[in-house]
């Protein structure tokens, strides 16, 4: 998974991706050319367990990519979001867009004050206009094939469907939901299609005190779509707690208050934004966890791990994480007939451990 941080300069944009992927501050480049990419580990409990019970030579948890984007300008002519940052937003899978509610006592905010709000409301209607003018680009080639006589006719109608949809300032991903129709659409890298996570960054004096709580309220209720997609951060604690060792960062973390570090609060909403699970492989040479959309049949399951896995996909050997870990392993497991054998079109589920079956 690919996320973009972005935000307007001084919203600690940069700060939180240094928290989310445990980077120091004196390793930021300076005048850099496209974002900062960092990937990181997902942590995971369930590979910690599997990997005490197999004692692997080899140990791999899921990935996160983070990209950390130059803060957002426009262009001073037409006072849209540049042209060079839409296109390298354009191939993210999700947005996690840093919104300052930390006062003004040593930045400026480059707006003139401090309002979140207004900032997020900035924020969608750059993606709006964005998007806008690719479906009316699009729309004008169609109407020539029309003229020419080929046929277009469901490709203009969702076209036209979705100029509607942005004009009254609504994102794709609320009125979009066919799966033909998202495919048709894939191409183009719609911005208002990609999930939206925003970070309300505030300063840790500010962590669970009215106010913030008033804002979050506020926030969803000025953007009902933004319900459940809110993440509140002190980011700029967080990157200092994203230093320190593992057991210092837990009673840090607990003097705060805060029960989660930002990094797994964040990887668990992308997960769930995105309809991400994670399956296991497991064995003597390696514990593996591997990212899958929810739902994916087992088929292509095995073909994330190889192709020819799925070309010769027999069946699935599946048990669920934790009967396996009651069973205290799979020898055990199989006597109790815990094991399942699964066809092509199986739901792969999160926490799946899986033996993928095929001959080529």
């Amino acid at each position: 998974m690919r996320i973009g941080v972005i935000g307007l300069p001084l919203s600690g944009k940069t700060t939180l991706f240094e928290a989310l992927t445990g980077t120091s501050p004196d390793s930021r480049k300076s005048g850099r050319q496209g974002p900062n990419i960092k990937v990181v580990k997902v942590p995971d409990e369930r590979v910690d367990r599997l990997a005490e019970m197999y004692h692997p030579k080899k140990v791999t948890y899921a990935e996160m990519e983070y990209l950390d984007f130059a803060g957002i300008v426009r262009d001073g002519h037409t006072r849209e979001m540049d042209g060079a940052f839409l296109k390298s937003v354009g191939k993210i899978d999700a947005f996690v867009h840093v919104a300052r509610v930390f006062p003004e006592t040593v930045f400026p905010h480059p707006l003139g004050k401090v309002d979140p709000i207004r900032d997020i409301e900035r924020f969608h209607t750059d993606l709006l206009l964005s998007d806008l003018s690719i479906v009316e680009k699009r729309l004008e080639r169609l109407q020539k094939d029309v003229k020419r006589g080929l046929p277009v006719e469901k490709e203009m109608v969702l076209f036209e469907r979705c100029r509607d949809a942005l004009e009254e300032e609504n994102f794709l991903s609320q009125v979009v939901s066919d799966p033909s129709d998202l495919q048709r659409l894939r191409s183009y890298d719609f911005l208002t299609l990609k999930p939206i996570i925003v970070a309300l960054n505030v300063h840790e004096d500010q962590l669970g005190k009215p106010g913030t709580e008033s804002l979050t309220r506020q926030v969803e209720g000025r953007f009902p779509f933004l319900k459940g997609s809110l993440f509140v951060v002190a980011g700029e604690i967080e990157m200092e707690i994203a230093q320190l060792s593992e057991e210092d960062a837990a009673m840090f973390l607990k003097d705060l208050g805060i029960k989660e570090s930002a990094m797994k609060r964040l990887i668990h909403l992308c997960y769930q934004k995105l309809g991400r699970i994670s399956f296991f492989t497991v064995g003597k040479d390696e514990v593996k966890a591997w990212t899958i959309p929810e739902g994916l049949p087992a088929v292509k399951a095995a073909g994330v791990i190889h192709s020819d896995f799925e070309r010769g996909f027999i069946k699935a050997e599946v048990i669920a994480y934790e009967e396996l870990v009651k069973a205290g392993g799979v020898p055990t497991a199989r006597q109790k007939g815990l094991l399942r054998l699964e066809g092509k079109d199986y739901p792969v589920r999160d926490g799946d451990v899986i033996t993928f079956r095929f001959n080529v």
